[in-house]
């Protein structure tokens, strides 16, 4: 496997996203990009990175993937960070509570722009150069990774929103991992099942990210099913 490993991380944050980027750092990564809103929590998640590994090389860039037509020129500032990408985490959702019939259409609109459409970009644009990573570098592990959970099974109606497009994005992941099997790239949806604290056994994010990376080195399977015991 190539010395220089990139994971690009979408939806990046004090919870899953940054210990996942930092988790991946610590195990070798020698370059992670992190994607946000929030400038000034980019910052900070860059921090706990370097921290992780004071050798890797960390970028961050401001995305706002609800606005689905500023992604693409986002991606280009990607290519020209780095030439090959190992991993794609996408790991972005809002979560807010209202009652069944209740919640804006609007808010319903946003939710799905930004947990699907924008998935949707970015995997017209990730998994061609996935394919191509895996033809040109036989040992390279590479995968597209989509937090999830759940509710595509169990909706919550009071998340009914998060329920919906959390069903939409499991079908929507994998359906890639059925249409381009074969392709060595690994499609995995890491199903976290509850609410995330840091108090909590197994639903914390440094055991969630944890967890990740050896669902990431298996290299196998669609589906990791994380919840307290």
């Amino acid at each position: 496997m190539s010395a220089n490993r990139t994971i690009v991380v979408f939806g990046s944050g004090p919870g899953i996203g940054s210990h996942v980027a930092a988790q991946f750092a610590s195990q070798g990564f020698t370059h992670i990009i992190l994607l946000a809103r929030n400038e000034k929590r980019l910052q900070e998640d860059k921090g706990a990175v370097v921290k992780a590994n004071p050798d890797a090389k960390v970028d961050i860039l401001t995305v706002d993937l609800e606005d689905i037509k500023s992604i693409p020129a986002v991606l280009k500032q990607i290519d020209n960070l780095t030439t090959a990408v190992d991993v794609v985490f996408f790991n972005a959702a809002i979560i807010r509570f209202a009652e069944p019939l209740k919640a804006p259409v609007e808010e319903l609109e946003q939710d799905f722009k930004i947990t699907n459409l924008a998935l949707y970009v970015v995997a017209q644009w990730a998994v061609p150069k996935l394919q191509q990573h895996a033809k040109d570098s036989p040992s390279a592990k590479p995968a597209l990774i989509v937090t999830n959970s759940h509710l595509p099974w169990d909706p919550i109606p009071q998340l009914l929103s998060l329920s919906l497009t959390k069903a939409s994005q499991a079908n929507m992941v994998k359906s890639f991992h059925v249409a381009f099997s074969g392709s060595g790239v690994h499609f995995g949806l890491i199903r976290v099942e509850g609410i995330v604290d840091p108090q909590n056994k197994v639903l914390n994010p440094r055991t969630i990210a944890e967890k990740t990376w050896e669902f990431y080195q298996g290299g196998e399977g669609l589906d990791l099913h994380l919840k307290e015991e």
